[in-house]
């Protein structure tokens, strides 16, 4: 892993390690944004059909459903829904 850090750029490296720690640029939230990220999540999760998802549902479908729960993911990838 050092070896290849090494190879990165400094700001490559920067990036990566504010990343791992959870530190670096803020987004700016906006409320549309939030709506977009949400509704694209709910989509992702009726596609996918993940069974982690579908047991976490069968034992509390109000709490996974909650938009508030669910911004929590969406937060800790920056509203990259796809991750």
């Amino acid at each position: 892993l050092a070896s290849e850090m090494n190879k990165l750029s400094v700001q490559e490296r920067s990036k990566a390690l504010d990343e791992l720690h959870c530190v670096g640029e803020d987004l700016k939230e906006t409320p549309e944004m939030i709506e977009t990220s949400l509704a694209e999540f709910d989509q992702i999760l009726q596609e996918r059909n993940e069974p982690i998802y579908n047991l976490a549902a069968s034992q509390n479908r109000s709490y996974v459903e909650d938009p508030a729960f669910r911004l929590r993911f969406l937060r800790a990838n920056l509203h990259d829904v796809d991750k």
